[in-house]
């Protein structure tokens, strides 16, 4: 439970291995609920991302995987932030092989959605921020178009 370089406190308190297990199960179920945005949501998310791959359920690490895809109630770029925390996650699952090319393939083609309406409100102006970003990157089309294909490279490569 060190996630923010604390832990040598954290150890004070002997929480056990049952309840931090509990507390990492909260809070990825709790992602769907959650009320943050921005930059709130993204380190909610990441912490999310990280105690998932202690958790014994699939079904808990798959719904942490697939968040940044499946949360329209947040920001295209806080979404966009959050696929490369999904990413990574993803390749530490296929490299424990507990990522199944169903899966894989089951995300790319979620991405590839999520990609053409992101790339399309690029183009247009209207991609969605939470106000506590400055936009530099994702201001950009062109940047926001090259990030999602890149991402989408990198998958294929987990297949």
């Amino acid at each position: 439970m060190d996630l923010d370089g604390r832990g040598g406190e954290y150890e004070i308190f002997r929480v056990s291995k049952e309840t931090e297990d509990l507390w990492a199960e909260e809070l990825v179920r709790g992602l769907r609920s959650s009320k943050k945005r921005g930059r709130e949501a993204l380190g909610e998310y990441s912490a999310a991302a990280q105690l998932s791959r202690r958790l014994g359920s699939a079904e808990d690490r798959r719904n942490c995987l697939f968040h940044p895809l499946r949360a329209p109630e947040l920001d295209d770029v806080t979404r966009l932030f959050m696929l490369s925390d999904s990413f990574r996650m993803a390749e530490r699952a296929a490299a424990e092989g507990s990522l199944s090319g169903e899966e894989a393939e089951a995300y790319l083609a979620e991405l590839d959605a999520f990609s053409a309406l992101v790339i399309a409100r690029a183009e247009n102006g209207s991609l969605s921020s939470s106000e506590d970003y400055v936009m530099r990157e994702f201001s950009d089309p062109e940047y926001v178009s090259r990030y999602l294909t890149e991402l989408r490279v990198k998958w294929t490569r987990l297949l």
